[in-house]
């Protein structure tokens, strides 16, 4: 039997098979980072959005939060994974009032939180009525 020909056969198959692992490693490693951002984002924009409707609005200690994690960042603190603060956006309609709501986003990430979220219209002076 002659087998001259078949010597590289197994490093040819082992190269191939791990090229493709290593590819899906690093597909899910890329995967993971991006969902980490997304989250981390997310978290921070439902934090701000929070503080604002629970404080008086101050858009810029708001888009603050966003940034750094806190209204009044330390001077040299760096913006959370390089966001800029023109990102964010901040707005509030319908305030001051009842339908006051603190709307918090970052288009570019596909992030829009809104801060109370749900909106009684038979509340009064944002108390909600007893049913």
């Amino acid at each position: 039997m002659k087998t001259g020909g078949r010597k590289g056969q197994s490093l040819v198959e082992t190269s191939l098979i791990l090229a493709a692992f290593v590819g899906l490693l690093a597909g899910m490693a890329g995967i993971g980072q991006m969902l980490f951002v997304k989250q981390t984002f997310s978290q921070r924009v439902r934090e701000a959005a929070r503080w604002g409707a629970l404080h008086a609005y101050d858009p810029t200690a708001i888009r603050k939060i966003v940034l750094y994690g806190t209204a009044a960042p330390d001077p040299g603190a760096t913006a959370l994974l390089g966001l800029a603060g023109s990102e964010v956006l901040v707005t509030a309609p319908d305030c001051p009032g009842v339908k006051c709501r603190v709307i918090v986003a970052i288009p570019k990430q596909g992030i829009h939180i809104t801060e109370p979220a749900e909106y009684d219209p038979h509340a009064t002076d944002g108390v909600p009525s007893k049913p």
